[in-house]
C-alpha cells in the first residue's frame, strides 16, 4: 500500500494510507514546517513538498520491498534501491536529493527515539589537502556540510562549460522549424525562452496584456509607439521563493505579435471561448484552443529532438541566451573572452536570469572559450597535416562568428 496525502491549508503535505494519519512522517512534516533551518528562516512549502515528494518515493520503495521503513536497511535496502535508481537512469544530483531528505528523516527519528534499523555510513571530516576550493576535479564525493564527506552520496561530476547543450544559430534555426512543424505555438515559446533565458515555468507567464502582476504590461504596437528597447516582466521563477524581473525586448514581442498573436492565436483564442465560456485567455494556446502546459512543452521538444537526431530540452534554450550574451558583451567591448570579467558579466546575468551564482557565469565564459579552443585545435595539433600560417586566427575567427553570427543564408 503505497503513501497518499492531502495539502492543509499553510501548504504542509499530510501524509495517509488509506485514510489513516501515517506517523512518523505526518510529524516529521510539521517539524519542518514549524521549525527554523540552520540558516535561519522557515522553510518554504515548496521545500516541505519535495521532502514530502523524496520520502514518498523511499517509503513506497520499502512496500514493494515487502519492508517497514523502521525495518529496512542500508546495505540491503537501501543500496539496492539507489543501483536501481541509477540503472533507470536518474541523475546522480537527483539521487543525491533523495538520499539527503531520507537522511534527515532518519536522524530526526533518532532524536526521537524513533528506532529504526538503518545506519547510513559515518560523516568523515576531511583532511586539510583536500579542502581547497581552488582545485577543479572531474568528479568528486560530495559533501554533506563544510567540511565532512558523506560517503553515502554518488559522486557527481563537476560542469565546467556548456558547451554541449549551447545552440549555434544555426542549429536553432533547426529546432525552430522542427518545433514549428508540431504547433507553431512551440516555435513562439521558443523563441520568447531564447531571447529572455526564461525557463518554462517563466515563459508560461508571460502576458498578453496587462495583468494584476504586471498592470503596466504594453503589446507590440504600444511599445513600438513609445521607442523603448524593452519592457520587464515580473514573474514567479523556479522555487516560487520571491518574485523576479527579466527585460523582454521589443523586437522579440514584435515577431510574436505578428507570426503568433496576430495569426494563429484568433482562431485558437475562438475555441477556449467556445471551451471556457467567461475565462480569460491566457498568451499560449494549443490548436485545440485549450491552454498550453508544461508537458505540452515537454512533449514537442521530444517530437523535435527525435526529427533532429539529438536531444535538446527546453533548458538548452537558457544556456544558448546566456552564451550568446556572454559572447556579444565581449565582442561589444572588444574584449578577448576572459574569466578575469566574470564579476562584470555576473551582475547583468544575476538579474536576467535570477541566479546568484557566479560559477554558473564562469561556464558560460568558459563556454564561449571553448567555443574558440575548438577552433584552434585542429590548426595548432603536431603531426597531422595542417601548417600553422600567420593568417591563422583569421581562419578561427571564422569559426567561431559562424557558431555565434551565422545567417539562415551561411548555414544552408
Amino acid at each position: 500500500m503505497y503513501i497518499e496525502s492531502v495539502t492543509h491549508k499553510d501548504g504542509t503535505p499530510i501524509p495517509h494510507l488509506n485514510g489513516a494519519l501515517h506517523f512518523p512522517l505526518a510529524q516529521y512534516l510539521v517539524h519542518l514546517r514549524k521549525t527554523h533551518m540552520g540558516r535561519g528562516g522557515r522553510r518554504e512549502p515548496t521545500t516541505i513538498i519535495n521532502n514530502f515528494k523524496h520520502l514518498k518515493i523511499w517509503f513506497d520503495c520499502c512496500a514493494d520491498m515487502g519492508v517497514r521503513f523502521d525495518e529496512a536497511s542500508y546495505e540491503v535496502h537501501m543500496l539496492a534501491f539507489k543501483t536501481a535508481l541509477k540503472d533507470s537512469g536518474v541523475q546522480p544530483q537527483s539521487i543525491n536529493a533523495y538520499y539527503r531528505s531520507w537522511r534527515s528523516f532518519y536522524e530526526w527519528c533518532e532524536e526521537k527515539f524513533i528506532v529504526c534499523v538503518i545506519e547510513f555510513p559515518p560523516k568523515v571530516k576531511l583532511q586539510p589537502k583536500y579542502q581547497s576550493s581552488k582545485s577543479i576535479v572531474a568528479a568528486h564525493k560530495p559533501r554533506d556540510h563544510v567540511g565532512k564527506t558523506d560517503f553515502g552520496l554518488e559522486s557527481e561530476v563537476s560542469i565546467l562549460d556548456y558547451k554541449d547543450v549551447v545552440l549555434s544559430n544555426g542549429e536553432y534555426l533547426q529546432l525552430s522549424a522542427a518545433l514549428s512543424a508540431i504547433d507553431p505555438v512551440y516555435d513562439s515559446i521558443g523563441y520568447m525562452m531564447v531571447t529572455t533565458g526564461l525557463r518554462i515555468g517563466g515563459v508560461v507567464q508571460l502576458p498578453l496584456g496587462s495583468d494584476a502582476r504586471n498592470p503596466g504590461w504594453l503589446r507590440y504596437p504600444e511599445l513600438k509607439a513609445k521607442g523603448v528597447p524593452f519592457q520587464r516582466l515580473t514573474y514567479v521563477p523556479k522555487g516560487k521563493k520571491r518574485l523576479l524581473k527579466c527585460a523582454v525586448l521589443t523586437n522579440a514581442l514584435k515577431r510574436l505579435h505578428f507570426e503568433y498573436i496576430t495569426g494563429s492565436r484568433k482562431e485558437r483564442l475562438k475555441l477556449f471561448s467556445t471551451r471556457y465560456p467567461g475565462e480569460t485567455a491566457p498568451l499560449w494556446l494549443t490548436a485545440n484552443g485549450k491552454r498550453v502546459e508544461f508537458h505540452d512543452i515537454w512533449n514537442a521538444f521530444r517530437a523535435a529532438s527525435e526529427t533532429l537526431g539529438r536531444k535538446i530540452t527546453p533548458h538548452h534554450l537558457r544556456h544558448t541566451y546566456a552564451t550568446f550574451v556572454v559572447y556579444h558583451y565581449f565582442k561589444a567591448h572588444g574584449l578577448k573572452p576572459n574569466l578575469a570579467y566574470a564579476h562584470d558579466i555576473h551582475e547583468a546575468m544575476r538579474i536576467q536570469l535570477g541566479h546568484s551564482d557566479l560559477e554558473v557565469t564562469k561556464r558560460y565564459i568558459r563556454t564561449v572559450i571553448g567555443t574558440e579552443a575548438d577552433a584552434w585545435l585542429p590548426l595548432l595539433t603536431p603531426h597531422v597535416s595542417q601548417v600553422v600560417q600567420e593568417n591563422m586566427p583569421a581562419h578561427v575567427l571564422a569559426s567561431v562568428v559562424k557558431f555565434f553570427e551565422s545567417s539562415p543564408d551561411q548555414d544552408a
